[in-house]
């Protein structure tokens, strides 16, 4: 099968999904991260965890891949083209309900986190 989420006639695999799509290189620009191409997947997290300076980049991650995931299953199961605004609002409001799973000493710096990427 081929990507659904960009132009390139791709096959989808889990690393041009989450990394070198277009579409997917954009949502990594809501957090300021540009993806270098041809990277591999336990070469970007390494990447990533050193671009990112926080003690949750994880999170980001983590969240970052889900939004382009739920964006493309809406589009191959329910039809919906979703804009990139859609994956960042996902990201946006899976972030703010992780709030309520940091730890207490954290949650301040979470916050900030969360304000200086918003």
């Amino acid at each position: 099968y081929n990507c659904v989420l960009c132009d390139l006639d791709t096959e989808e695999s889990a690393q041009h999904l989450l990394l070198q799509c277009e579409y997917a290189k954009q949502c990594w620009e809501f957090i300021g991260v540009g993806i270098p191409s041809n990277i591999n997947f336990p070469e970007a997290m390494v990447f990533l965890k050193d671009a990112l300076h926080s003690q949750f980049f994880m999170e980001a991650i983590i969240l970052i891949c889900w939004s382009i995931w739920t964006t493309r299953n809406a589009l191959i199961f329910n039809g919906i083209q979703q804009e990139l605004s859609a994956s960042r609002t996902v990201f946006m409001k899976e972030l703010q309900l992780l709030t309520h799973r940091v730890k207490c000493r954290a949650s301040h710096q979470f916050e900030q986190w969360i304000l200086s990427i918003s």
